[in-house]
């Protein structure tokens, strides 16, 4: 069979996403190829609009595109009321950032919309399958001797390092093992997958990192509750509360170790962000001014002013730890009404995914995804990461041929 040349692109994008995107993450202190995340996003923003211009949208996404708008209107005036940011190109970039996960999705969404008939996933369904077999032999090695995938020096847990893979940082890589099962359960509809399951669960444990056993539990918990309490495979009450418990309980380290220690950055940089929403209040400080990549480069002149400057992995010359937080950078930069905002766009890719036709394997472990993305937003930085952007577009993916199908059945 002839394949289109459409199709060919398709496929090279998709291959293309995860060594791009591995690039990104091992390499965003060269300035080159750190631009590179700015440049996708704008790429996929400018494919947005003019589908939004051209009223070729759902309304469900163009009520996403209005409400990044609203917050990018609302973030700016922070910046003219505060006057903290570095330089307005600085504010420029960090507010196309916020826009990357958001545009991900959309851009995933109808991608697989206008454009594909399942060629791409079934061509990723090998790739993934490879990556998981291989993931789970460097894994196993890696308990007993150091081949550089696991973080031996100052990562362990329980006596294990924490693993990694090639990906530098083992909470980013645990979604991409979700996203690696995901597209091996889609296509053969949640069935004769045992073995690539356990593959994902050893990936998983392997990275000691609760917000990577979220994905994992919560996959479990859903397909319970979906055959026994829920059958139309929708989230709601009697779900929800169920999900809460199983998330606190996987995380509760997590919790213990980075958000309720005085000391911990995380703690400190969530903290002072609504420290500075507060002080800041109601607009907050403005883009580029605090815990986002654009505050760190230039040294946001709020981290002078609460005495970071030689403070431990928040200082001028060591500032890892600066944009580790998600939650700190929105509630920081835009405030509460632009948090408020922010949560209604995650609510609005939620009431989405949560209409999802599929089996309930894949239905399962797009929500997990989903719902570790959430966890990640309140409890690191992975969200915001090239990573996130990548998890958003292929969740918006999922989306979309489920769509396409619906509407293909309709039709006949």
């Amino acid at each position: 069979m002839k394949i289109r040349k459409n199709k060919q692109s398709l496929l090279i994008l998709a291959i293309v996403m995860l060594p791009l995107s591995l690039s990104l993450e091992l390499n965003m202190s060269n300035p080159t190829i750190g631009y590179c995340d700015e440049l996708l996003t704008v790429i996929m923003a400018i494919y947005i609009i003019i589908l939004f211009a051209k009223k070729k949208l759902y309304n469900a996404d163009n009520n996403i595109v209005i409400l990044m708008m609203l917050f990018t209107i609302y973030g700016l005036f922070s910046n003219i009321f505060s006057g903290l940011a570095y330089n307005w190109i600085s504010v420029f970039i960090d507010a196309l950032l916020q826009w990357k996960i958001f545009v991900g999705f959309i851009a995933g969404k109808y991608i697989a919309l206008n454009y594909n008939d399942e060629y791409v996933t079934d061509s990723l369904e090998t790739l993934c399958k490879i990556l998981l077999i291989v993931g789970a032999l460097c894994g196993f090695v890696s308990l007993f001797v150091d081949i550089g995938m696991a973080s031996y020096l100052t990562d362990q847990r329980y006596g294990i390092p924490a693993y990694y893979f090639v990906f530098g940082n083992s909470g980013r890589y645990g979604a991409i093992v979700g996203c690696e099962l995901l597209f091996i359960l889609w296509k053969n509809k949640g069935k004769n997958v045992r073995l690539y399951e356990l593959l994902a669960f050893i990936n998983m444990v392997l990275t000691t990192k609760g917000v990577v056993y979220i994905i994992f539990v919560t996959y479990i918990v859903l397909q319970i509750l979906f055959r026994k309490l829920n059958k139309n495979q929708r989230i709601d009450i009697k779900t929800i509360i169920p999900l809460g418990i199983a998330g606190v309980a996987t995380s509760s380290y997590q919790i213990t170790s980075y958000l309720l220690d005085e000391e911990a950055p995380r703690a400190l940089l969530i903290h002072y962000g609504f420290k500075t929403a507060n002080n800041y209040f109601p607009f907050g400080a403005g883009f580029a001014t605090y815990g986002s990549s654009e505050a760190v480069k230039h040294y946001s002149k709020l981290y002078e002013m609460y005495g970071w400057a030689n403070r431990w992995a928040m200082g001028k010359e060591n500032g890892d730890a600066l944009n580790d937080n998600y939650l700190a950078t929105i509630i920081g930069e835009v405030g509460y009404v632009g948090l408020i905002i922010f949560v209604g766009l995650f609510i609005k890719i939620f009431k989405q995914i949560n209409v999802i036709k599929c089996d309930v394997k894949s239905k399962a472990m797009i929500m997990s995804i989903y719902i570790d993305m959430l966890v990640c937003f309140l409890a690191t930085g992975i969200t915001k990461s090239s990573i996130g952007m990548m998890v958003f577009i292929i969740i918006g993916y999922f989306c979309g041929l489920s769509k396409r199908k619906e509407a293909i059945k309709y039709d006949s």
